[in-house]
């Protein structure tokens, strides 16, 4: 991925880690490389972006049992954080760190907005 699509992901990233309760964000490829975050300094992004991609995959391997059915979204609640990930297209996992308070709905608003933006780059 060129360094002007990286930094247009980061400025995206930004704009969500401004909203009450998120603490970090990673962008990931299917791959479980991190392509870029905003994470605090004391999470290493590599291991947690390769860690969200490799729990998403084993998810949506899983729910192949059920059918041809999709994977929109993952939450996982431990402590008092708690890990969204979500499809943003075909190659890219968003990917977000949240206190377990947060208004998820009022979230979701924003990260439909920053799916749509990422998915532009197309």
């Amino acid at each position: 991925m060129n360094t002007i699509k990286i930094e247009f992901l980061k400025k995206e990233l930004k704009k969500l880690e401004t909203k009450s309760g998120v603490i970090g964000t990673a962008i990931v490829d299917r791959n479980g490389l991190l392509i870029t975050s905003t994470l605090p300094r004391d999470i290493d992004g590599r291991k947690f972006g390769a860690n969200a991609a490799t729990i998403f995959d084993a998810i949506e391997t899983a729910i192949t049992t059920l059918g041809n059915k999709k994977v929109n979204n993952l939450t996982v609640e431990y402590n008092d954080c708690q890990i969204l990930a979500l499809s943003a297209d075909e190659q890219i996992i968003l990917v977000l760190l949240l206190k377990l308070e947060i208004d998820i709905g009022l979230i979701f608003l924003e990260i439909e907005e920053t799916i749509k933006n990422i998915k532009k780059l197309e």
